[in-house]
């Protein structure tokens, strides 16, 4: 190993690469690099110990993560006894294997939503904008990691928005066309809406026509160019909205104003493998403004990046943000 090759370069880059030696099957060489390198340079000590301390909030997260979708598995599990009696036994054992691997292999990094995709009708994956043509004539554009379940009668029109973005083309056929999401329901006849769900709550952005939101009684209704949020058996106020801005996504941007960085992150998320975290609450929490590619997330990271001045460091297909 050269040494003064290694202490000209990134004290970070080099920390990060030894923790990836030595996270594998180290052997006695690699131990001896390790410690040559780390008597070179107090900073190299202290970008190890950084590298080190990155990789525990890594594991912490991925740790949270794996159990929050252990809680999520009951409800899904009724779903598929539900909707598939004929293959229960043969869909819930596959579905304790699947949630074993994604607890113990690190699944949840790529397929975090893998048990509610199992029991949706329509899914649009990371990195994917899908146009799903209904039955009625009706469309239904599913932004990124977007996941809804379909149910026509003779006397309603329902969709049910799991997860995600939808903008919502209704045709007009007599029947009441429903969106379902976050305790409560979405109205219209025939229209052209948006409906984005985030931290158990849902926003309803109008383009045209007129929707009725219902939740728990409290009714409001909607022009054009108007957002109503709610969640949690709560009805928002009525709004001016964007529609430039809220509809922008539809052709690969996402444009915010005074959002919280965590929330324009889980955004860029939504179009890009693995996972990106932040390892800090005020972080979390920084106002950010500005447009940026949805199509290319890892430019709309370095974007942000330039904006915001934090740093970022990558672990695999793990990204954190510090």
């Amino acid at each position: 190993m050269d040494h003064d090759r290694s202490v000209q370069r990134d004290p970070d880059e080099q920390a990060l690469a030894f923790l990836t030696r030595m996270r594998g099957s180290p052997t006695a060489a690699d131990h001896a690099d390790l410690k040559a390198w780390l008597s070179a340079s107090p900073a190299n000590r202290l970008a190890w110990e950084n590298a080190q301390s990155l990789w525990e909030k890594a594991g912490e997260i991925g740790r949270r993560v794996a159990e929050e979708e252990s809680a999520a598995l009951a409800p899904y599990q009724r779903r598929i006894a539900a909707r598939r009696k004929a293959k229960t036994r043969r869909r819930n054992a596959t579905v304790a294997a699947l949630l074993m691997v994604a607890g113990v292999g690190g699944l949840w990094l790529e397929r975090p939503h893998l048990l509610q995709d199992w029991t949706a009708d329509y899914v649009a994956a990371r990195g994917e904008r899908r146009l799903v043509a209904l039955a009625d004539g009706s469309s239904v554009l599913l932004d990124a990691d977007t996941a809804i379940d379909v149910d026509y009668s003779a006397a309603m029109r329902q969709v049910r928005l799991l997860r995600g973005k939808a903008f919502f083309s209704v045709a007009h056929t007599g029947l009441p066309f429903v969106v379902a999401a976050a305790e409560g329901e979405v109205r219209v006849l025939g229209t052209e809406f948006d409906v984005r769900l985030a931290d158990e709550r849902a926003v309803v952005t109008l383009a045209e026509g007129k929707v009725e939101v219902d939740v728990d009684t409290k009714v409001a209704s909607l022009l054009p160019g108007e957002q109503v949020s709610f969640g949690g058996g709560r009805l928002g106020t009525v709004s001016k909205a964007d529609l430039e801005a809220e509809l922008a996504w539809r052709d690969g941007r996402l444009v915010f104003y005074d959002s919280r960085l965590a929330d324009v992150i889980g955004e860029i998320g939504r179009y890009r493998g693995g996972r990106i975290v932040i390892a800090s609450d005020r972080l979390s929490d920084a106002i950010v403004s500005g447009s940026v590619p949805l199509d290319d997330p890892e430019a709309a990271l370095r974007s942000l990046q330039s904006s915001v001045g934090f740093s970022m460091r990558s672990l695999g297909r793990l990204v954190v943000i510090y």
